[in-house]
């Protein structure tokens, strides 16, 4: 019955570790979020709206540009 006992305990042991470690893992992600490390974020234009705005700006510059020459 004590070796019974005794490899409960190793057993649980054996767990506790993983367990610590694991909570180790997912601190170090939470700090380094919290550090300024933030996920890259998703656009939210489309890719026609995108090449809309981009031709705009190029129409912009490109007046600007012709203004400049005058």
């Amino acid at each position: 019955m004590q070796s019974g006992v005794e490899n409960a305990i190793r057993e649980l042991e054996k767990e506790t570790k993983k367990l610590r470690e694991a909570i180790s893992m997912l601190r170090s992600f939470r700090n380094s979020y919290q550090n300024g490390g933030r996920q890259p974020r998703k656009s939210m234009l489309s890719a026609a709206a995108r090449r809309r705005i981009s031709e705009a700006a190029r129409r912009r510059w490109a007046a600007l540009r012709a203004n400049s020459k005058k």
